[in-house]
């Protein structure tokens, strides 16, 4: 089945086609259908609410004071690289925030359940020993949100290089310290944080590049402000360069980003209504050109996806006169 979506989309095209390719009608503004990802058919919907009756039971938690979702994965799910499992799980965004008091869901592979007495825990299915070392100091930084501190007592630990869990811990507050920074307009210190750690710290791979795709998130963040200044201004080619090597850079979680998003739905808007007008002059070729570059910044462009074929089994035929 179609999404609505594509459905309007292929309408129009076939109403422009009736049109044998009138004049340019530079003074008609042309209406743009949102570019946002086309949505699950009902056969996907169906297999996804198969997959998910089959999948483990979840574990309800309700959120507490100085929670964050990191710190909620490395608490009961032993990592906090492990909170893009809860922010699909609960359907939540990376730019949502949670609150004290709310319910979420927590996957029981690999959950650990803390008693009332911290020293005890219910271990659920777990591929890890349940051995773990202590480090009471820390859980004091990190549970008064001590961040920075927490940060410099883990580098200054002998046994980093070989602890898992320090290790954990050192990446769950370096994003978390990193995120305070830019709240605060610090992001030259952000990335003074996660670069020294990337080149310093004795991490592990996965842990080196859950810095690294942060660190690139960061930089490509201070770009989009440039990206949206020249939109704001007009300069839709200028932020147009901008946008597409955040792009290649740090792919789909950008979609997250609402100033990514929000710019590139302002330069898209803007390419779709000059794709347009060369379509209806028969200038293929440069409407082509337009909605190529849509797609490089957004693969699930309908309007652009559809134009696209239209466009290239037109020159087809034209080619086979």
């Amino acid at each position: 089945m179609i999404s609505s979506a594509k459905l309007t989309a292929i309408a129009m095209a076939l109403t422009l086609a009736g049109c044998s390719f009138k004049e340019d009608r530079k003074d008609i503004v042309v209406p743009i259908i949102d570019a946002t990802p086309a949505k699950s058919t009902n056969h996907q919907l169906s297999a996804e609410s198969n997959a998910q009756s089959d999948s483990p039971s979840t574990y309800t938690y309700k959120v507490r004071s100085g929670d964050t979702l990191g710190v909620i994965a490395q608490k009961y799910l032993g990592s906090a690289d492990r909170y893009k499992e809860l922010l699909e799980l609960n359907e939540l965004k990376q730019s949502d925030a949670i609150y004290v008091g709310q319910k979420l869901k927590l996957p029981t592979q690999g959950l650990t359940i803390p008693d009332s007495n911290a020293s005890l825990v219910k271990k659920l299915p777990a591929k890890e020993s349940n051995t773990k070392q202590s480090y009471p100091e820390l859980e004091a930084m990190m549970e008064a949100q001590q961040y920075g501190k927490a940060i410099q007592w883990i580098i200054d630990q002998p046994d980093l290089e070989q602890s898992a869990h320090l290790q954990s811990q050192l990446v769950q507050a370096a994003l978390i310290q990193s995120k305070n920074y830019k709240r605060q307009q610090k992001a030259n210190d952000a990335e003074i944080l996660l670069s020294g750690l990337i080149s310093d710290a004795p991490l592990t791979k996965n842990h080196q590049e859950t810095l690294i795709n942060e660190l690139s998130t960061l930089k490509a963040e201070q770009e989009l402000i440039t990206a949206k200044r020249f939109s704001d201004k007009g300069k839709f080619d200028e932020s147009y360069d901008i946008l597409l090597v955040s792009w290649k850079q740090v792919g789909k979680p950008l979609e997250n980003n609402i100033l990514f998003t929000t710019t590139r739905n302002k330069v898209s808007e803007n390419y779709h209504q000059k794709a347009l007008r060369h379509y209806r002059n028969q200038e293929l070729e440069d409407a082509l050109v337009y909605w190529d570059k849509i797609l490089a910044i957004n693969p699930n462009d309908d309007l652009a996806l559809v134009y696209q074929d239209r466009v290239k089994a037109l020159q087809n035929k034209l080619d086979n006169l």
